[in-house]
């Protein structure tokens, strides 16, 4: 019996020590999610952090954060991505202009009309992205694609055309934006999404560059019940997926490889722009449903008056952006045009 016994203790010594040390490289990191649980981007995340859980068969956990609930301002994030905390967040180039000016710009709006412009210059701006991270000592180990979300107007009375649009006063929700209509001869000014219903229902403004497929949540179809499709997108420049340089050195070849699977994973299924299609025409549906009237998209002339307007806010902002965004605008502008 003796001998047994001590097997059985030997036995339960190891099996207690194989679990310890699996403990010991268990990792648990946050991600900084500052987008409500609703959007379409959370959703991805999430898959994301349960595709991490599985392929790594339980030793990297990723908790994310939804909602602002970390408290860190986007505007900030090459700066507390350098602290490990968070371990992991995405990154919205445009939000980083202030610390990054050369990858704030790598599109603006009016740069890319369609799902396939886009494609063509995608790798372009993914290495833009990492370079640009890199240098700032913070990696990037992967990207989620923005959707193709098509830029529309809604107005409180109709507009048809530029000429039309250029008696109005414009609502935009970025500088780039006033910039290119401002240079059409458009009155434009940026108004924060949680005051663009009183100032539209106010006159303060009389239309709003704005997503047909997010217009409900702010309910536009109640105060500016006439719209026209732009011709343009905006921007689809894709979200960088980073993580704080040491926390990323300590994990185990299989961790970061499972880390590395899941983000190919959540690149691929965030790319899918054939849905984009199909969710406008569903939202523009309806939004007719709820009284908004749908007009003519812009004649091909005015798409190209847009476009031009936007190359000269474009090179503009690269050049303030100094020699690496100068440098970037003409490596995309290559892509675009092969």
């Amino acid at each position: 019996m003796k001998p047994l016994l001590a097997t059985s203790a030997l036995s339960l010594a190891l099996g207690l020590s194989l679990a310890s040390a699996a403990l010991a490289d268990a990792v648990t990191w946050r991600f900084n999610n500052n987008y409500a649980p609703t959007r379409p981007e959370s959703a991805h995340i999430r898959s994301f952090a349960e595709n991490v859980a599985r392929l790594s068969e339980g030793s990297l956990t990723i908790n994310v954060i939804e909602g602002g609930g970390m408290n860190l301002r986007d505007a900030d994030a090459l700066r507390w991505m350098q602290t490990g905390t968070p371990e992991i967040a995405f990154i919205w180039p445009t939000f980083i202009g202030r610390d990054a000016p050369d990858l704030a710009s790598l599109y603006v709006y009016g740069s890319v009309s369609t799902a396939e412009e886009h494609l063509r210059a995608l790798d372009a701006v993914k290495e833009a992205l990492t370079e640009g991270f890199a240098e700032r000592r913070i990696p990037v180990v992967g990207f989620m694609a923005l959707p193709i979300i098509d830029a529309s107007l809604f107005c409180r009375e109709p507009v048809r055309s530029l000429d039309e649009l250029r008696t109005r006063k414009l609502r935009v929700g970025s500088r780039e934006q006033v910039e290119t209509f401002t240079a059409l001869g458009i009155a434009a000014q940026i108004v924060p999404q949680n005051e663009l219903y009183s100032a539209l229902q106010t006159g303060v403004v009389d239309c709003a560059l704005y997503a047909a497929r997010f217009a409900t949540s702010v309910s536009l179809q109640e105060v500016a019940r006439h719209a026209v499709y732009t011709g343009f997108p905006f921007p689809p420049v894709p979200y960088a997926i980073v993580a704080h340089g040491g926390s990323l050195s300590r994990l185990t070849e299989a961790q970061r490889a499972a880390l590395d699977e899941a983000a190919e994973i959540l690149e691929a299924e965030s790319s899918d722009f054939s849905r984009d299609a199909e969710a406008e025409a569903a939202a523009r549906a309806a939004l007719a449903e709820a009284g908004v009237t749908w007009y003519d998209p812009f004649s091909a002339g005015e798409i190209e008056e847009i476009r031009a307007a936007a190359a000269g806010t474009w090179l503009s902002l690269a050049t303030e952006g100094g020699e690496k965004a100068v440098a970037y605008r003409a490596r995309i502008l290559d892509a675009l045009a092969d």
